[in-house]
């Protein structure tokens, strides 16, 4: 793939009316970059001058064409099919969704009316072009023609593969008519790349009296995606336990496995599990690896309130301490911890070391270890094997263990600075596990997250806040009027409303009085106290500011705080 190369001096004009930049660093860029607009704009983001959305919206207001940020954009993945692979990379664009008859389309040439043309020749629909970063195109066309377009061809040549278009129960004589005598032995593998294509995080299969229920769940919703009759249940049952390695009797226990799937591009990591039940044995198929190579998202890109992220990167970067990245089970604490260290690099600190129980995602440049007690290699052996290199930082997944505690509160006296992960409601639950095992003297922050579900772009509707809901959030006179958002559903979203999640966070900056005050174990209302005292902002605050963002809903915030 060769990028475009384009001039734009409207850009260069707003940089300077905007005083980022001066027209001599500009010149001097541009004879650099052989004056390709896209390379400095590209460079500048790089270098931090300005937000990647301040510069990419300055950007569209030169050209008069909106931005897209592909690395946040949820895809359609039948969109995508729409558009060969090898069209997507001659002409530097790809398909994003469809909403009615309109397909918009991602490319860093939007206003070349050449290319409008002939995706629309080749989609059959009308088309949109918006603009996007010429490494993010990249990024995307190999992420999602691996994942979804490759696989889709695949699981379309499967006999089977044509039930999912019937709408009535299926059967085994009508899975036979559709597809074929062999069908019962190709099912399994077309119920799994079909829960793939169609990113499902999770494929459920529920016996119930006469049926069984396929659900798929997708962007954190349950759909119902077909029904089989018992007779095909059971054979699809025996298959999966095949792929699973496990006995294909019927069990009283639950029984754990995993399926690695081959496929035409890589192999995905299917988690296997299935529980008795009165009707039959439930399955669940949890979709682990679907993505080529997912990119670590940048602390600034997660929705962390400016006044935190401020404080957050003040904190990290002196190197002391400990600090804790903290919240209940699947709150995204693996990936806030990956962005600091991340962050961290991105700042000239490169020596950085983890400690983890699984390794999520391979770090560039970064040492990972990954804890195997069976052989010997538990979390106390690998924590003294990696302060033996003298890092500049070192990341432990989880910290709640006694074994390590005595060892962390010395090395971080003696100067090494600790980023841990431990599960907890809200940070100053945190707080306590870390008293409790004798560390409170060497904290030095706690970032607290939990997830809600976020609104769709494409659908949500704004309303009027009634006065009993203002007055139970704010302190109101009676008289401003305040909006929010509320879900809608559309195609895009699958008429939910929402689309993907977005995280809550509470960050507590630990200043020397209150390091003390943990490292004497004073009660936590004292030390909630001493908090507010210093300008603590709960997840409520911060959700609440979100809501009138549009972020998110006023009940996503009302049920998370009731976790």
């Amino acid at each position: 793939m060769t990028p475009p190369k384009i001039e734009n001096p409207l850009f260069f004009k707003l940089l300077e009316e905007k005083q980022i930049i001066h027209s001599g660093f500009v010149n001097d860029l541009l004879e650099e970059l052989e004056g390709n607009a896209l390379d400095v704009l590209s460079t500048l983001i790089q270098s931090g001058v300005a937000t990647k959305r301040k510069l990419c919206q300055l950007w569209c207001d030169s050209i008069g064409i909106a931005h897209v940020d592909l690395e946040k954009s949820l895809f359609q993945p039948h969109v995508i099919r729409k558009f060969p692979e090898r069209l997507a990379r001659q002409l530097y664009a790809i398909p994003v969704y469809q909403m009615g008859n309109i397909v918009t389309v991602a490319t860093p040439t939007p206003n070349n009316k050449q290319i409008k043309k002939e995706i629309e020749h080749i989609v059959n629909y009308p088309v949109n072009l918006v603009f996007a970063l010429p490494q993010d195109i990249e990024w995307a066309i190999e992420t999602h023609y691996q994942t979804n377009t490759a696989l889709f061809e695949f699981f379309s040549k499967i006999s089977t593969s044509k039930i999912f278009d019937v709408e009535d129960p299926i059967t085994e004589k009508k899975l036979q008519k559709i597809a074929g005598k062999e069908a019962g032995n190709q099912f399994h593998v077309s119920l799994i790349l079909y829960g793939i294509t169609e990113n499902a995080s999770e494929i459920q299969i529920k016996p119930g009296n006469d049926f069984a229920a396929i659900y798929f769940i997708i962007n954190e919703t349950l759909h119902e995606q077909l029904k089989i009759d018992l007779f095909v249940y059971h054979k699809l049952l025996a298959k999966l336990k095949q792929m699973a390695k496990i006995d294909t009797g019927p069990k009283k226990e639950a029984q754990y496995s995993r399926i690695l799937f081959p496929t035409p591009r890589k192999k995905i990591d299917i988690q296997f599990l299935c529980l008795p039940t009165e009707a039959g044995e439930k399955i669940f198929l949890k979709l682990m690896d679907r993505v080529v190579l997912p990119k670590i998202p940048a602390l600034t890109g997660q929705y962390i309130s400016t006044r935190n992220i401020k404080q957050l990167i003040n904190s990290i970067t002196s190197l002391k301490g400990l600090f804790l990245v903290s919240g209940p089970p699947e709150s995204g604490k693996s990936t806030l911890a990956y962005s600091i260290l991340k962050e961290l690099q991105a700042r000239g600190i490169k020596k950085i070391i983890t400690v983890e129980n699984a390794v999520k995602r391979l770090l560039k440049d970064i040492e990972q270890y990954q804890v195997n007690p069976k052989a010997g290699f538990d979390r106390k052996t690998v924590l003294n094997t990696c302060l033996k290199k003298h890092p500049n930082a070192i990341y432990i997944q989880n910290i709640n263990d006694p074994e390590i505690a005595g060892i962390i509160r010395h090395t971080v006296k003696s100067g090494q600075f600790i980023i841990a992960g431990i599960e907890s409601k809200d940070a100053f639950d945190a707080m306590d596990q870390i008293m409790k095992l004798d560390m409170g003297s060497v904290l030095s922050g706690i970032l607290n997250q939990q997830f809600v579900r976020r609104l769709c772009d494409h659908c949500k509707k704004k309303y009027l806040l009634s006065p009993e809901e203002i007055t139970n959030i704010f302190i109101w006179d009676g008289k401003t009027e305040v909006s929010a958002f509320r879900e809608i559903g559309c195609p895009y979203c699958r008429h939910s409303g929402f689309f993907g999640q977005i995280g809550i966070q509470e960050l507590i900056i630990i200043d020397d009085e209150l390091q003390k005050l943990a490292g004497n174990d004073v009660a936590m209302a004292d030390i909630k106290i001493k908090t507010r005292q210093l300008g603590f902002q709960n997840k409520e605050y911060d959700g609440i500011k979100k809501i009138l963002r549009g972020l998110t809903t006023l009940n996503e915030i009302k049920k998370m705080l009731s976790t």
